[in-house]
Protein backbone atom coordinates (compact mmCIF):
# COMPACT_ATOMS: atom_id res chain seq x y z
CA UNK A 1 0.00 0.00 0.00
CA UNK A 2 1.57 3.61 -1.34
CA UNK A 3 1.17 6.70 0.37
CA UNK A 4 -1.75 7.86 -1.89
CA UNK A 5 -3.61 4.45 -0.93
CA UNK A 6 -3.50 4.88 2.93
CA UNK A 7 -4.32 8.46 2.30
CA UNK A 8 -7.22 7.32 0.89
CA UNK A 9 -8.20 5.08 2.99
CA UNK A 10 -7.91 7.79 5.73
CA UNK A 11 -10.08 10.22 3.39
CA UNK A 12 -12.83 7.55 2.94
CA UNK A 13 -12.70 6.61 6.68
CA UNK A 14 -13.50 10.40 7.89
CA UNK A 15 -16.14 10.00 4.98
CA UNK A 16 -17.81 7.32 6.46
CA UNK A 17 -17.77 8.83 10.15
CA UNK A 18 -18.91 11.73 9.06
CA UNK A 19 -21.89 10.43 7.14
CA UNK A 20 -23.02 7.91 9.75
CA UNK A 21 -22.81 10.80 12.72
CA UNK A 22 -24.55 13.12 10.32
CA UNK A 23 -27.14 10.93 9.79
CA UNK A 24 -27.73 9.67 13.55
CA UNK A 25 -28.04 13.45 13.77
CA UNK A 26 -30.42 14.47 11.79
CA UNK A 27 -32.48 11.33 12.20
CA UNK A 28 -32.75 12.57 16.14
CA UNK A 29 -32.90 16.50 15.56
CA UNK A 30 -34.30 17.26 12.51
CA UNK A 31 -38.26 15.92 14.09
CA UNK A 32 -37.69 18.11 17.46
CA UNK A 33 -35.51 21.40 15.62
CA UNK A 34 -36.56 21.12 11.83
CA UNK A 35 -34.04 22.96 9.80
CA UNK A 36 -31.71 24.65 12.40
CA UNK A 37 -30.56 20.94 12.15
CA UNK A 38 -28.37 22.73 9.36
CA UNK A 39 -26.65 25.19 11.67
CA UNK A 40 -23.99 23.23 13.02
CA UNK A 41 -23.05 22.13 8.76
CA UNK A 42 -23.42 25.80 7.72
CA UNK A 43 -21.19 27.28 10.38
CA UNK A 44 -18.86 24.11 9.76
CA UNK A 45 -18.75 25.06 5.45
CA UNK A 46 -18.16 28.47 7.16
CA UNK A 47 -14.98 27.69 8.79
CA UNK A 48 -13.78 25.21 6.26
CA UNK A 49 -14.02 27.92 3.70
CA UNK A 50 -12.71 30.77 5.68
CA UNK A 51 -10.22 29.37 8.05
CA UNK A 52 -7.30 28.20 5.98
CA UNK A 53 -7.23 31.33 3.79
CA UNK A 54 -7.92 34.14 6.55
CA UNK A 55 -5.27 31.87 9.38
CA UNK A 56 -2.99 29.94 7.40
CA UNK A 57 -0.88 27.99 9.45
CA UNK A 58 -2.98 27.12 12.40
CA UNK A 59 -2.61 24.06 13.84
CA UNK A 60 -6.00 22.45 12.91
CA UNK A 61 -6.27 23.23 9.24
CA UNK A 62 -2.92 22.20 9.02
CA UNK A 63 -3.47 19.01 10.83
CA UNK A 64 -6.22 18.12 8.97
CA UNK A 65 -4.73 18.89 5.71
CA UNK A 66 -1.48 16.98 6.14
CA UNK A 67 -3.48 14.03 7.18
CA UNK A 68 -6.31 14.00 5.19
CA UNK A 69 -6.43 16.40 2.42
CA UNK A 70 -4.94 15.20 -1.50
CA UNK A 71 -2.29 17.48 -1.91
CA UNK A 72 -3.54 18.84 -5.14
CA UNK A 73 -6.62 19.92 -3.09
CA UNK A 74 -4.15 21.54 -0.19
CA UNK A 75 -2.91 23.87 -3.08
CA UNK A 76 -6.10 24.68 -4.95
CA UNK A 77 -9.02 24.43 -2.60
CA UNK A 78 -8.13 23.04 0.73
CA UNK A 79 -11.06 20.94 2.01
CA UNK A 80 -12.99 21.08 -1.09
CA UNK A 81 -14.43 17.67 -0.64
CA UNK A 82 -15.76 18.48 2.95
CA UNK A 83 -17.15 21.39 1.26
CA UNK A 84 -18.81 20.09 -1.40
CA UNK A 85 -20.08 16.70 0.53
CA UNK A 86 -21.65 19.51 2.81
CA UNK A 87 -23.46 21.43 0.12
CA UNK A 88 -24.10 18.54 -1.43
CA UNK A 89 -26.20 17.61 1.91
CA UNK A 90 -28.10 20.74 2.35
CA UNK A 91 -30.97 19.97 -0.34
CA UNK A 92 -32.08 16.78 1.18
CA UNK A 93 -32.12 18.00 4.53
CA UNK A 94 -34.04 21.16 3.63
CA UNK A 95 -36.21 19.60 1.33
CA UNK A 96 -36.60 15.87 2.08
CA UNK A 97 -38.70 13.90 5.24
CA UNK A 98 -36.01 12.71 7.98
CA UNK A 99 -36.10 9.13 6.67
CA UNK A 100 -35.65 9.76 3.34
CA UNK A 101 -32.51 12.51 4.25
CA UNK A 102 -30.81 10.06 6.30
CA UNK A 103 -31.01 7.55 3.40
CA UNK A 104 -29.83 9.51 0.70
CA UNK A 105 -26.66 10.98 3.49
CA UNK A 106 -26.02 7.46 3.57
CA UNK A 107 -26.37 6.62 0.48
CA UNK A 108 -23.65 9.42 -0.75
CA UNK A 109 -21.70 8.16 2.90
CA UNK A 110 -21.62 4.51 2.23
CA UNK A 111 -21.71 3.97 -1.52
CA UNK A 112 -19.09 6.91 -2.06
CA UNK A 113 -16.76 5.32 0.20
CA UNK A 114 -16.61 1.88 -0.79
CA UNK A 115 -16.86 2.98 -4.69
CA UNK A 116 -13.67 4.74 -4.17
CA UNK A 117 -12.01 2.34 -2.70
CA UNK A 118 -13.03 -0.29 -4.80
CA UNK A 119 -12.57 1.28 -7.95
CA UNK A 120 -9.04 2.26 -6.82
CA UNK A 121 -8.10 -1.66 -5.67
CA UNK A 122 -10.04 -3.37 -8.62
CA UNK A 123 -11.49 -1.15 -11.19
CA UNK A 124 -10.10 -2.20 -14.62
CA UNK A 125 -13.26 -1.42 -16.67
CA UNK A 126 -12.98 2.80 -17.06
CA UNK A 127 -16.05 4.76 -17.93
CA UNK A 128 -14.10 8.57 -17.33
CA UNK A 129 -12.81 8.98 -14.55
CA UNK A 130 -14.44 6.00 -12.78
CA UNK A 131 -15.01 2.88 -13.08
CA UNK A 132 -17.75 0.21 -13.72
CA UNK A 133 -16.46 -2.09 -10.73
CA UNK A 134 -16.43 0.75 -8.30
CA UNK A 135 -19.66 1.55 -9.37
CA UNK A 136 -21.07 -2.17 -8.71
CA UNK A 137 -19.67 -1.49 -4.99
CA UNK A 138 -21.39 1.78 -5.03
CA UNK A 139 -24.39 0.13 -5.22
CA UNK A 140 -23.54 -3.00 -3.40
CA UNK A 141 -23.01 -1.23 -0.06
CA UNK A 142 -25.35 2.01 -0.15
CA UNK A 143 -28.48 -0.43 -0.79
CA UNK A 144 -28.16 -2.39 2.39
CA UNK A 145 -26.97 0.99 4.24
CA UNK A 146 -30.74 2.89 3.20
CA UNK A 147 -32.63 -0.19 3.48
CA UNK A 148 -32.37 0.35 7.33
CA UNK A 149 -34.15 3.92 6.77
CA UNK A 150 -36.32 3.26 3.39
CA UNK A 151 -36.75 -0.80 3.28
CA UNK A 152 -35.04 -2.76 0.64
CA UNK A 153 -37.32 -1.66 -3.03
CA UNK A 154 -37.05 1.94 -2.02
CA UNK A 155 -33.53 1.60 -0.93
CA UNK A 156 -32.12 -0.17 -4.37
CA UNK A 157 -33.52 2.31 -6.92
CA UNK A 158 -31.87 5.43 -5.15
CA UNK A 159 -29.01 3.51 -4.63
CA UNK A 160 -29.22 2.57 -8.27
CA UNK A 161 -29.89 5.76 -9.31
CA UNK A 162 -26.83 7.13 -6.49
CA UNK A 163 -24.43 4.88 -8.53
CA UNK A 164 -25.20 5.95 -12.21
CA UNK A 165 -24.75 9.53 -11.40
CA UNK A 166 -22.09 9.19 -9.63
CA UNK A 167 -20.65 6.82 -12.15
CA UNK A 168 -21.43 9.48 -14.97
CA UNK A 169 -20.51 12.27 -12.80
CA UNK A 170 -19.34 15.65 -14.50
CA UNK A 171 -18.91 17.71 -11.89
CA UNK A 172 -18.42 16.40 -8.64
CA UNK A 173 -20.44 13.47 -6.50
CA UNK A 174 -20.75 14.92 -3.37
CA UNK A 175 -23.30 17.47 -4.70
CA UNK A 176 -24.31 15.73 -7.71
CA UNK A 177 -25.39 12.53 -6.44
CA UNK A 178 -27.44 14.29 -3.62
CA UNK A 179 -28.71 16.67 -5.48
CA UNK A 180 -30.13 14.17 -8.12
CA UNK A 181 -31.14 11.75 -5.46
CA UNK A 182 -33.29 14.75 -3.67
CA UNK A 183 -35.15 15.78 -6.98
CA UNK A 184 -35.86 12.04 -8.06
CA UNK A 185 -37.61 11.67 -4.64
CA UNK A 186 -39.11 15.14 -5.00
CA UNK A 187 -40.54 13.92 -8.68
Amino acid sequence: MDDSDVLELKRQGIHLLNGFFITAAVYVLKPIIGLWVLAPLVLALILLFTVPRFLPGNWISDFLMRHFERRKDIEEFPFKGAIYYGLGIIFPIALLEVRYCCAVILILSVGDCFSTLIGRRYGRTRIGKRSLEGAVGFLATAWPAATVMVGPMNAFWLAFAGSLVELFDPFNDNITVPAALTFILLI
